[in-house]
This record gives C-alpha cells, sequence and structure tokens, in this order.
C-alpha cells in the first residue's frame, strides 16, 4: 500500500516538472514576441514623419484592413483568423500610438456600445473621449479636438438612428469607415431576483430591441429612457428596486448583477457604426460611398436622380428619406451605394445625379465593415 502511494507521488511528481518545463518554454517565447514587438515599434516611429511629409493621416484605415486580412489568412486551427486579427488589431493600435495619439470621441459614458464599437475599430492604446450627446461627437470632431468620431447610424432591428442622419446632412465632416457590431443586452441590477425590479432604465433603442422580452417577463415595470446604455447602468446601481438593459461590460463596471442574457428580441442583433472625419480615404475595392441629396417636388423626380446607378449596375445598398424641416412635406434622400467615389463609373454616375438634384452633399467613401458574423 506505502509502495503504490509512494509511486503515486512520483508520477505526480513527474507531471508537475513537466508542467513547469512547459511553462518555461512559453516564457522563453513570450520573451522573444516582446522583443520582436519592441522591433517593430521602432520600426514604426519614422513613419509618423513621412506620413507628415505627405501630408497623410495617421490613421490609415486601408493599409491597416490590407495588413489584418493578409494575416488573417495564415490563422489554422491552433491559432484561427479571428484570434490573429484580434491580436493584430492590438498590436496596430500600438504602432499607431508611438506615431500620435489618437484621439476618438464616442457616445459615452464609457463602456456604452459605441465605446465598445470604438474600442474594436482602433485598440486599446488610442485615447477615448465620451461625448453627452450624438451633437457633442460631431463637435469634438469639426472643432478639432478629437481626430476621429464613432457614432451610431441604424441597428438590423429597428432601423436607422435619425438624430445620426440629421447630424451627418448638418455637419461638414466625412464618413471614413463603418463597423458591425453585434449586439447582446443584458438585464443588470443591484437586485437578485427579477421579482424586486419595479423600475428599468434604458437607452430607448435598446429597450426597443428588447420590447417583446420586457413584454413577457416585466410587462408592468416602468422603463425609464435615458441617454446611453452605460448611464442606465449607473443609474441601476445608485437606485434601489431597478435595472437597466446594457452590456457585459457594464454590469461589471458597476458592480451588477446579471439578471437575464441575451434579452435583444433578435438573435442576429447589430449595430452598424460609422467613423467620422476630416480625411478622403483612398480606395480599397471594396468601398462604399454615401451620399444624401434632395430632387424638385415633381413627377418622376427621384426616379430620374437614381436612374444614372442603375444604368451603369451600380448597386445601391440602400436608401431612406428624412423630412426637411423648413420645408413641410418635403424630403431628402439618405443613399449607401457600393463602390468608391474616385471609380470611375461611381464618379460619372454622381456627376449625373447632381445635374438631377436641387441639393447633394457626398457624405464620403470608405471601406465596407466585415460581416459580424463571418
Amino acid at each position: 500500500m506505502e509502495a503504490c502511494s509512494e509511486l503515486k507521488e512520483s508520477r505526480t511528481e513527474e507531471k508537475r516538472n513537466s508542467l513547469a518545463l512547459l511553462r518555461r518554454q512559453i516564457d522563453r517565447l513570450d520573451l522573444e514576441i516582446i522583443a520582436l514587438l519592441k522591433r517593430r515599434q521602432a520600426a514604426v516611429r519614422p513613419i509618423a514623419a513621412v506620413k507628415k511629409s505627405l501630408g497623410a493621416s495617421i490613421y490609415d484605415p486601408v493599409r491597416e484592413e490590407e495588413v489584418l486580412n493578409g494575416l488573417s489568412e495564415l490563422g489554422d486551427d491552433d491559432l484561427p483568423a479571428a484570434s490573429v486579427r484580434a491580436i493584430f488589431e492590438e498590436i496596430i493600435s500600438a504602432g499607431r500610438m508611438i506615431q500620435s495619439r489618437i484621439s476618438v470621441a464616442f457616445l459615452g459614458p464609457e463602456t456604452s456600445f459605441s465605446h465598445e464599437a470604438a474600442l474594436a475599430i482602433f485598440g486599446g492604446s488610442s485615447h477615448y473621449r465620451p461625448a453627452e450627446d450624438l451633437e457633442d461627437v460631431f463637435e469634438l470632431v469639426q472643432k478639432g479636438e478629437c481626430g476621429m468620431g464613432v457614432i451610431p447610424i441604424e441597428n438590423s432591428w429597428t432601423g436607422s438612428i435619425v438624430k445620426a442622419m440629421d447630424l451627418l446632412y448638418s455637419f461638414p465632416l466625412r464618413v471614413t469607415g463603418e463597423k458591425y457590431l453585434r449586439v447582446e443586452h443584458r438585464l443588470m441590477s443591484r437586485e437578485k431576483e427579477l421579482t424586486d425590479i419595479s423600475k428599468v432604465f434604458s437607452h430607448p433603442a435598446a429597450a426597443a430591441q428588447c420590447a417583446g422580452w420586457m413584454k413577457r417577463n416585466l410587462r408592468r415595470v416602468e422603463i425609464r429612457e435615458v441617454s446611453s446604455t452605460s448611464l442606465a447602468a449607473r443609474l441601476a446601481a445608485e437606485e434601489k428596486g431597478s435595472a437597466a438593459i446594457g452590456n457585459k461590460a457594464s454590469a461589471a463596471d458597476n458592480g451588477l448583477f446579471v439578471l437575464a442574457e441575451n434579452i435583444q428580441d433578435s438573435g442576429a442583433n447589430t449595430t452598424r457604426f460609422l467613423v467620422i472625419g476630416k480625411e478622403k480615404t483612398p480606395p480599397t475595392g471594396r468601398d462604399k460611398t454615401s451620399i444624401v441629396f434632395a430632387v424638385r417636388h415633381e413627377p418622376g423626380s427621384l426616379a430620374d436622380a437614381i436612374a444614372p446607378f442603375a444604368q451603369r449596375k451600380i448597386n445601391m445598398m440602400r436608401i431612406e428619406s428624412r423630412p426637411i424641416r423648413t420645408r413641410p412635406w418635403e424630403y431628402i434622400f439618405y443613399v449607401d451605394l457600393e463602390g468608391h467615389e474616385n471609380d470611375p463609373a461611381l464618379s460619372e454616375a454622381l456627376e449625373e445625379t447632381k445635374a438631377k438634384c436641387s441639393f447633394i452633399k457626398n457624405l464620403g467613401s470608405y471601406p465596407r465593415g466585415r460581416n459580424p458574423w463571418d
């Protein structure tokens, strides 16, 4: 019996030694990775001066997407493409920081879905500035206090964010990129049971995306609308008997219990975010162009305005109208087109359309966002 115990202990010790050996091997590899990353940072540093001499922006979404796509193709079973992409997004963010730390405005406070989208686009090494409302995001970029802004523009379940659309029309800024973010809502609270909830704080869009779940589970509970999901979580942390709809980060940041997960009515719930700035973005071969225009209040004027795109087989990816506030019952139209404004066919079509419109504004050409389900 004693011999069996000694044998078992000996084998356990061998396993511990084997684990320690493997860990030392990983530690050595980690040191090699750090050394390579430092060499990469040193190689990146002089690029800032070259970009400055060329009048080029530090943030280059076209180049970054090329790098990420190329490296992702090297993924395998042990290191999937999505993992490769996530790792190098942060490496690129660190490289950007050493050239010049980009300041990014977003609809705050921190841990909001807009903050999550901004982090997914620019990485953890950028500087982030929360704004109280969407107009503040535009103003921070317009005044030059932030180089970029991230705004939500539409949701796959509840549709467009009309305030963001109106601001794109009003401000002289350009769309330079887009990001599709899967949105998974949670109900969070200081309380531990649904039966103890009498009020739910939520951003209006989040409440709309969870309306079915709320009706089934908290039918008689008051819903109090606030400006962001992160503010909702903060208020729920302060008020007894209340809860909030938001993301996992908001719950953790405010010390709240997650009472229910994935309460959105659509499993494919996705929000599209836009990056706004002042720079033009060169073509990538996989681009989108956004415009806003108005037509004369005459029969067939809208059909005439969009005909140049159909004639050149240019795909219209989205069209939506908004009322012109100064002219009742007249509308402006927002359109997303496949292609870049520098593409010959699209450039010609835009010129033809311009001649048929009473007003037209090119909101920008930019790389198309990746499908979050890929």
